[in-house]
């Protein structure tokens, strides 16, 4: 990502206003109101405790009230450079933690230490970008890039690991029983996939691996991988200690789902369980994806006409960010909060603007969903806090978000596909999660892989209502 000049297009105010970057998927976008008609707002602070190392596109799970975090990386952006890996193996996360965020303590230990793993395995549960789904004690663990060591080359991988979180985070405490008893795995072609998403309703509805790709080989500027532009179903089979996958393959490819990095959130419209695939990169031109994709529990899926005037088009936060939603019962309205990461639009003293560089930013939208199934979004007036680099450009603002994880805290309200139960939630000041982790960037546009690096912090999520009156 590089600097470039940023032009003011609009007011936050205008109802919609034309793009000067026709690669986006639409050439315009839908009006990004002030968060005053919203009941909430949302506030972010820097927590007690911060992850023992930075961490960035990592895979999670919660167990007892311990957050459980493996695979992903510990730089920053990866590099754009035409020679070399821009991912380098040495930044794989090795290492399995488990934290305690009543605490703050933490425990680690490596995939080689006494494990009983072998190099394959530990390539596999080291990768970036995977697509993971915890359903009770046991963490589904799909794909994700990252090192073949035996033959020294990069790849997606089209592995399905079931990890055992009983046994993992046993072994991370206590060093028994080895890491090799706390998974299965399986390969199938079907799962080879990187930056999409994984999910399962309940146990009478598929998997559902959502969009994302298969990158092979070395990453360098304007290189593509093999987008699947699917939802592909898939069933597990496990029989004793042995794992297998029935996937339900399909030649049909929808040509607007070429998406990864994106955010893919469980969502609720009219009392009724689906998902929400919001923005993502990249278009043909190397635009940003605006239109959102519903999901169904089946992997049924469908797309608003972009060209429809009234279809909603996504303004801000169009990469992968800690992304969550919240639910009102009693006014069937949904919505989804958006905290920085990497956005094509921006607000800048009180002007909107955009950037086709994509730059990182620190300010939150959250989108409503109403029973009509009618999308709004909003400008909330709290973002990251205020924290300076003291390494590379020092007294630069840290901007935060990009590949970071939301955790919910224990004991908050929930419906059974993790949304937040807004009605239920106290009428008060709550923290209701934390982000940790991320891409950590001392520009909003950087220039070099010094620029940014993986986040060790970890901030508290507060839900503050509004007085109805």
């Amino acid at each position: 990502m590089k600097l470039m000049n940023k032009l003011a297009l609009c007011s936050a105010f205008l109802l919609q206003f034309n793009l000067i970057w026709s690669q986006n998927q639409t050439d315009t976008l839908s009006q990004v109101f002030p968060e005053n008609a919203l009941p909430f707002t949302i506030q972010l602070d820097v927590a007690n405790f911060s992850l023992p190392t930075g961490l960035q596109s990592f895979a999670s799970a919660i167990y007892n009230g311990k957050w459980v975090i493996l695979a992903g990386r510990t730089n920053g952006l990866h590099g754009f450079d035409n020679v070399g890996n821009n991912f380098p193996p040495s930044f794989q996360n090795t290492t399995v933690y488990v934290i305690d965020p009543a605490t703050g303590i933490s425990w680690s230990r490596a995939l080689n230490d006494r494990s009983g793993l072998t190099q394959a395995e530990i390539d596999s549960l080291s990768v970036t970008a995977s697509q993971s789904f915890q359903k009770g004690n046991l963490l589904y663990f799909v794909g994700g890039y990252g090192i073949n060591t035996a033959t020294n080359t990069m790849e997606t991988k089209g592995i399905l690991t079931v990890i055992d979180l009983v046994k993992l985070v046993g072994w991370v405490i206590n060093g028994t029983p080895l890491a090799k008893c706390a998974i299965r795995q399986v390969f199938h072609p079907f799962l080879t996939v990187t930056g999409g998403f994984l999910f399962q309703a309940n146990d009478h509805q598929p998997m559902l691996l959502m969009l994302g790709q298969n990158f092979m080989g070395l990453y360098t500027d304007s290189s593509n991988g093999l987008y699947t532009r699917q939802i592909r179903p898939f069933w597990i089979i496990a029989h004793k200690n042995e794992l297998s996958i029935l996937a339900q393959p399909s030649e049909v490819t929808i040509p607007d789902y070429r998406r990864r990095d994106l955010n893919i959130v469980p969502t609720i419209h009219n009392n009724k369980f689906d998902y929400t695939a919001f923005a993502g990169v990249f278009t043909p031109d190397t635009g940003v994806w605006t239109v959102p994709i519903t999901i169904f529990a089946d992997g049924s899926s469908f797309q608003p006409d972009p060209n429809d005037p009234n279809t909603f088009k996504q303004a801000m936060n169009h990469y992968n960010c800690p992304a969550f939603g919240l639910y009102s019962v009693g006014k069937k309205e949904m919505f989804v909060v958006f905290p920085g990461g990497i956005s094509f639009g921006y607000f800048s003293g009180g002007t909107f603007q955009t950037d086709a560089e994509f730059p990182f930013i620190n300010q939150i939208t959250t989108v409503k969903i109403d029973r009509r199934r009618q999308y709004t979004q909003y400008l909330m007036n709290n973002e990251y806090p205020f924290l300076v680099s003291t390494g590379s450009n020092p007294g630069n603002q840290l901007l935060f978000g990009a590949e970071a994880v939301f955790f919910p805290k224990d004991g908050v309200p929930v419906f059974a596909n993790g949304v937040f139960q807004l009605d239920a939630l106290p009428k008060t000041p709550t923290v209701i999660g934390y982000i940790a982790g991320g891409i950590m960037s001392t520009l909003p546009n950087t220039n070099t892989s010094a620029d940014s690096t993986a986040s060790p912090y970890v901030f508290t999520v507060t839900l503050v209502p509004k007085d109805p009156s």
